[in-house]
């Protein structure tokens, strides 16, 4: 591929966040501390827009456009607008479901992308679904990643970090793929290099102590949106790379947090789209990992569950194993997260006030053994027993 689109799409990233930093705080497009927010003090929230901008610019001059180019654009703008508007106010999920769903007929309709075919779950053959109920389902797995990853942006670099992660694995599947689109291989690049643009704002490191942008919801709806298209297209029909169960495994993480927390909520009574501190993130600060290494081992996992699903792929693992496979993981990962709270519940005092700074053994060793550096920081994280939000909560998310 060209180098010149890629610099261009990283460059129009970083300009166009670095140009809209200060009139947003003029304008109050920010997002301001609370008692269930990490941040303290009112933090951008221009990443969304610049990435969508950077990204649509960027993608109308490649030289080989990915499939139905101009579907996407379109729908990918939409759905930034429906994030943009939940920043700026917060919408109910049933209306903010609504809205998702329509940008998703876009990619139906407009861009012919249908999830109709499961793969051989069961061994018995593939899983198809007719027309009706392929739409139903594409609605439902669409919607459902988009809010999965909007989920997900519960610290500085998580969201973006995640994106990049799997934007990467669909590029290596690409590449041993006997035939493959260039169009959708560039466009996956040039992806990589908007969120490398905006993680230069939002991403912890030893020369920056916090983000000083955020995605928002225009940003992490639109990401979720963007990769779902991809891993759709590139599973389903003749241009498939992949199958459907390799694009479970890219996503394992997001999709395996939302799906234990919701589980959680309802075992409990609560709204399942109601907010609380059940994510795996806020488990891991509540263990006394700071922001910077819990992001890091969040991220290695994904990398970890993405290498597992492209390795079963390559070695041509039956898909009703990788099926199986994935539910013996995701039972582990729902008794790991209960057993977390479960002893944070049991070992906190309603309103007590953790320090961070001495993470329990295995956790610095798991976190040392894949080299990450990040220093603590005099932070405090207000433990509820009942799950509800106290300081210590980074940047909203449900």
């Amino acid at each position: 591929m060209d180098i010149g689109p890629l610099l261009l799409a990283f460059g129009l990233c970083v300009g166009l966040i670095a140009l809209l930093i200060r009139p947003a705080r003029a304008w109050g497009w920010v997002d301001r501390p609370t008692t269930r927010k990490h941040h303290l003090t009112p933090v951008p929230l221009v990443g969304g827009l610049a990435m969508c901008v950077a990204y649509g610019l960027s993608l109308l001059v490649l030289p080989a456009p990915p499939h139905a180019y101009e579907a996407l654009l379109i729908a990918m703008a939409l759905m930034t607008l429906v994030g943009l508007y939940d920043d700026l106010r917060a919408t109910r999920p049933a209306i903010r479901f609504v809205l998702q769903g329509g940008v998703v007929l876009i990619m139906v309709f407009g861009g012919g992308i249908l999830l109709g075919n499961l793969g051989d779950l069961l061994g018995l053959g593939d899983v198809t679904a007719p027309g009706g109920i392929a739409l139903l389902l594409t609605l439902f797995c669409v919607v459902g990643v988009i809010n999965a990853f909007n989920m997900s942006d519960g610290l500085d670099g998580l969201a973006g970090g995640l994106a990049l992660i799997a934007a990467g694995w669909l590029i290596v599947l690409l590449e041993i793929a006997p035939i493959a689109d260039s169009g959708d291989g560039d466009a996956l690049w040039t992806l990589v290099m908007v969120v490398a643009g905006f993680l230069c704002f939002n991403l912890r490191h030893p020369w920056r102590a916090r983000a000083s942008v955020f995605m928002g919801d225009a940003g992490s709806t639109m990401l979720g949106f963007v990769l779902a298209w991809f891993l759709v297209h590139l599973s389903q029909n003749r241009e498939a790379v992949m199958t459907p169960m390799t694009a479970v495994w890219i996503l394992a993480l997001p999709l395996m947090d939302t799906v234990a927390v919701m589980i959680r909520r309802i075992r409990l009574g609560h709204n399942p789209f109601a907010a609380d501190r059940r994510h795996l993130h806020h488990l891991l600060l509540s263990c006394g990992l700071s922001d910077g290494r819990a992001t890091a081992l969040l991220l290695a996992m994904a990398l970890m569950n993405g290498a597992a699903g492209v390795a079963a792929h390559w070695l041509e693992a039956p898909e009703c194993v990788q099926f199986y496979a994935f539910l013996v993981l995701f039972g582990g990962y729902y008794l790991m997260t209960a057993r977390l709270w479960e002893r944070q519940r049991s070992t906190a005092p309603p309103g007590a006030v953790e320090r961070r700074g001495a993470p329990p053994p295995g956790i610095v060793d798991v976190a040392a053994g894949i080299g990450i550096m990040t220093s603590h920081r005099d932070e405090v994280a207000v433990v509820d027993p009942a799950g509800q939000d106290g300081p210590g909560c980074n940047p909203a998310d449900p």
